[in-house]
C-alpha cells in the first residue's frame, strides 16, 4: 500500500489540490449568493390599518442601505380600461393649506433601513387617479360588475446603481355583502431587478419630467 502511494504521490497530490479548489469554489459561491442577498435591495408594499378602501398604502426599505424614494406610479384597472397617474407630490385642492416645508408637500425623499412612509388610503389613491385621469367616479367603479384591481409601482435610487431600482405590487378590491376589501394578488412584492425593467422604469422616470 505504502509502495503504491509513493508511486502514485504525483497523482495524489494532484487529486487532493483540486478537491481542495472545488471544497473553497462552492465556499465562495455560497458566501457570494449569502453577500448578493444581504446587499440586495428590497421594497415591500403592503396593505396597513385596515383591509378596507380606508386601509393605508405602506412603502417600507427592507434593504441594508437607504434609498431614495424617485416615484410613485398609481394604476387602476377595471376590465379593459385602466387609469395611470403619479402621485408622488401631495395633493392639495386649497393653496391656503399647502405646507411651507417642501418635505411636507411629497412623497419623494430617503427611507432609511427599516424605515416604511404611508403614501394614502386605497380610497384616497384611486379617487386622486380616476379624478385626474377623468375617469369614474369611485363610487361608480365600485358599481361595476368586473374585476378591479390597483397596482402600485414604487420608483427609486438606491446606494451607488446608476440604474434605478423599483417595486410593484397589485391589489385587487374584493365586493360582497360584508362589503369591499382590499386583498393582494401576491403574497410578496414583486422586485424589479433584471437590467431590461430597471432601464424601462428609468425611461418613466424621464417621462415625468
Amino acid at each position: 500500500m505504502l509502495d503504491w502511494i509513493t508511486q502514485h504521490s504525483d497523482m495524489l497530490s494532484l487529486a487532493t489540490n483540486m478537491t481542495m479548489v472545488v471544497i473553497w469554489l462552492v465556499y465562495l459561491q455560497v458566501f457570494l449568493a449569502g453577500f448578493r442577498r444581504q446587499t440586495q435591495p428590497k421594497i415591500v408594499i403592503n396593505r396597513a390599518a385596515g383591509s378596507g378602501l380606508d386601509a393605508a398604502c405602506f412603502v417600507s426599505n427592507m434593504s441594508s442601505d437607504s434609498i431614495y424614494l424617485e416615484s410613485v406610479l398609481t394604476t387602476v384597472r377595471a376590465g379593459r380600461e385602466n387609469w395611470e397617474q403619479c402621485v408622488t407630490d401631495f395633493e392639495v385642492i386649497d393653496e391656503r393649506e399647502r405646507p411651507n416645508d417642501p418635505r411636507q408637500r411629497t412623497h419623494q425623499g430617503p427611507l432609511h433601513p427599516g424605515d416604511y412612509t404611508s403614501i394614502g388610503s386605497f380610497q384616497s389613491l384611486i379617487e386622486r387617479v380616476t379624478r385626474t385621469r377623468k375617469g369614474p367616479a369611485p363610487k361608480d367603479l365600485l358599481a361595476r360588475d368586473e374585476p378591479i384591481e390597483i397596482e402600485i409601482m414604487i420608483i427609486a435610487d438606491h446606494s451607488s446603481d446608476d440604474l434605478l431600482i423599483g417595486a410593484r405590487r397589485t391589489f385587487s378590491i374584493v365586493r360582497d355583502d360584508q362589503g369591499v376589501t382590499i386583498s393582494p394578488d401576491t403574497a410578496h412584492t414583486r422586485q424589479i431587478r433584471s437590467r431590461r425593467q430597471r432601464k424601462a422604469i428609468q425611461q418613466i422616470i424621464m417621462d415625468q419630467t
